[in-house]
């Protein structure tokens, strides 16, 4: 098993390095166009096969790296498919045109659809341990296969052409009709697989300890920031955020490689707090720039760059207030343990071996308490 992940790792790891070189030589004749978005996926593939392969040779009884092996090897078949098909559209039509349909370049491109649906559904229902929540989840982790297959197989049997001029070679005209409810079935099971598998891991952290609540936190925070710049991109003119939609997948694959290793597994909750004071101070900022350039425009309507100036060093002056106050707030709610909590209770055991007396030790054993973990309230009871 150690050699297959090893053998498997390292080619994708020949395809990804051959893909960057040769994307390098383009971009240098300049043939090459959205150097930002492909730079963007090459991150998300090669953490998505370091993580895995990492994965898949030291662990590999657990399923979460093979999985990541299958997702970032469908992406990278398809960049050495797209190759031959290139290279074998004059003189062997027939090899270029179903190489081409693998590729996925033009209209039937499917290949996206299965390492997408493994990511977002086999993934959560077999994330911490490799297995499901419970054995009823079975029967939907056999769903959520077939939904996403249908949905591939129906993408890639869409009659067109699969590159310039080629043709689909298995296109299947449907009619109208039956292509409207084959289109309706699959994108129903596909919402219903997501969103079923997205439920499995409220379930599962609902029944977890404090070693699975801890890595399912980890899976939920980079699932969160890469919806949260998806939706930010519909906002955002001019396809701004699109290439940083791409480049934070990458963090999926990131923190299940933190999860399952469990390295700096409980700094979760640090990290959480960061993002969020952080987001809370860009939107804030953010409304702080609005408000005064409409206010400076309203009343000085000839000063336009005047108004975006004041407005942008009123937002500057009050980024690190604002971020101070921000960060506060939030880590009392997320970040519990600012500091290193054994050397605080080392310090308190060796005031103990000296320290006689009974309100001097229960004063300092509630300052301790209240340090380290922040409660909202504390008492110490004393038999006598």
């Amino acid at each position: 098993m150690r050699r297959a992940a090893n053998v498997i790792g390292a080619c994708q790891a020949l395809i990804l390095v051959a893909s960057v070189a040769v994307g390098v030589v383009l971009a240098t004749r300049g043939d090459a166009g959205g150097t930002a978005g492909a730079l963007s996926i090459i991150v998300m593939l090669g953490v998505t096969l370091g993580v895995g392969w990492v994965l898949a040779s030291r662990m590999p009884q657990h399923p979460m790296g093979w999985l990541l092996l299958a997702i970032s090897g469908f992406f990278l078949l398809a960049a050495v498919m797209f190759a031959v098909g290139y290279l074998l559209v004059d003189r062997l039509p027939g090899v270029a045109a179903w190489a081409f349909w693998y590729a996925g370049n033009s209209d039937q491109g499917w290949v996206w659809l299965p390492p997408v649906g493994l990511l977002f559904t086999q993934v959560p229902l077999r994330f911490p341990d490799g297995r499901l929540p419970t054995a009823r989840w079975r029967w939907f982790s056999v769903f959520t296969i077939g939904a996403v297959g249908g949905g591939a197989a129906l993408i890639a049997t869409t009659p067109g052409e699969v590159y310039g001029g080629v043709d689909n070679p298995i296109g299947i005209a449907w009619g109208d009709q039956a292509q409207t409810v084959l289109v309706a079935v699959v994108a129903t099971s596909l919402l219903v697989s997501f969103v079923g598998s997205a439920a499995s891991v409220i379930v599962r952290y609902r029944r977890a300890d404090l070693l699975e609540r801890a890595q399912i936190r980890w899976f939920a925070w980079a699932v969160s920031i890469v919806i949260a710049f998806y939706v930010a991109s519909f906002f955002v003119p001019g396809g701004v955020l699109d290439n940083w939609v791409a480049l934070t997948y990458s963090l999926i694959p990131a923190s299940i490689g933190v999860a399952v290793l469990r390295y700096h597994l409980y700094d979760i909750d640090r990290l959480v707090s960061r993002t969020t004071s952080y987001a809370i101070v860009t939107a804030l900022l953010l409304i702080i720039y609005g408000v005064l350039v409409a206010a400076i425009s309203r009343l000085l309507p000839s000063s336009s760059s005047l108004a975006v100036a004041a407005a942008t060093l009123a937002a500057a002056a009050a980024f690190r207030p604002l971020r101070i106050r921000v960060q506060n707030r939030v880590d009392r709610r997320f970040n519990r343990s600012q500091y290193d909590a054994r050397q605080t209770v080392e310090e308190f055991a060796a005031r103990l071996r000296h320290e006689v007396d009974t309100e001097m030790i229960t004063a300092d054993l509630i300052g301790l308490v209240q340090r380290t973990v922040q409660p909202s309230s504390v008492g110490v009871w004393i038999a006598k």
